[in-house]
């Protein structure tokens, strides 16, 4: 076996455990299974998604032909504990070559960064949001400090509050906001969560998105 197939075989094998990993995800969530997506979650993905980025960029050049032998082994168990087999994996590598271009994994990662693109534009927008509170907030402030009347004081400070409130509102959404633009950022980074559907093509990938 050559470096490239070497590598690729390696990368195949535990994209395979990844999508498959991701069905199950699905269908716990689809259960409310609680307890299995929090495996799933904290245990299997995260597992995978390390000998994944490991095996990606492992340099054989300098290892000796016991080390790639052992290397090899050690995939192949992980492959059989997953119900992979050599032959099925080697298919898939085929297939991933033949729809390079043209496959679910390029859509999939333009996907993901036209939802950043776009999470992004959203954030500008509730910044600009908050900017506006921000000098609203201050001015009310100033405003208060100057009032000599008890009506207008309060009148003031139950407007300050409602600023307030309002922020805290514009703070959760903006949280909310960069977290989902973090995780899909490390969808795009990690490579996996587009690679899966390497061996699917755009049409397939399509039509089981629509339901079909």
């Amino acid at each position: 076996m050559n470096k490239k197939d070497f590598k690729d075989y390696n990368t195949e094998v535990m994209l395979q455990i990844l999508k498959k990993s991701e069905v199950e995800l699905q269908k716990a969530e689809a259960e409310n299974d609680s307890e299995k997506i929090k495996f799933i979650n904290e245990e299997v993905i995260p597992k995978y998604e390390k000998l994944y980025l490991a095996l990606a960029e492992l340099d054989i050049r300098d290892k000796s032909e016991e080390e790639i032998k052992t290397f090899r082994e050690t995939v192949d168990k992980i492959a059989e504990s997953n119900g992979l087999t050599e032959e099925f994996i080697k298919k898939c590598i085929s297939v991933r070559e033949e729809l390079k271009g043209k496959s679910g994994a390029e859509v999939t990662k333009r996907m993901f960064e036209y939802a950043v693109k776009d999470l992004k534009k959203k954030k500008i927008i509730l910044l600009e949001r908050m900017d506006v509170l921000l000098k609203e907030e201050a001015q009310l402030e100033a405003d208060l400090k100057e009032c000599i009347q008890y009506d207008a004081e309060m009148e003031i400070s139950g407007k300050i509050v409602d600023v307030r409130e309002k922020k805290r509102d514009l703070k959760e959404i903006l949280d909310a906001n960069d977290k989902e633009i973090e995780k899909i950022q490390n969808h795009i980074n990690t490579k996996w969560r587009y690679e899966i559907f390497g061996t699917v093509s755009r049409d397939e990938l399509k039509k089981a998105a629509e339901g079909e």
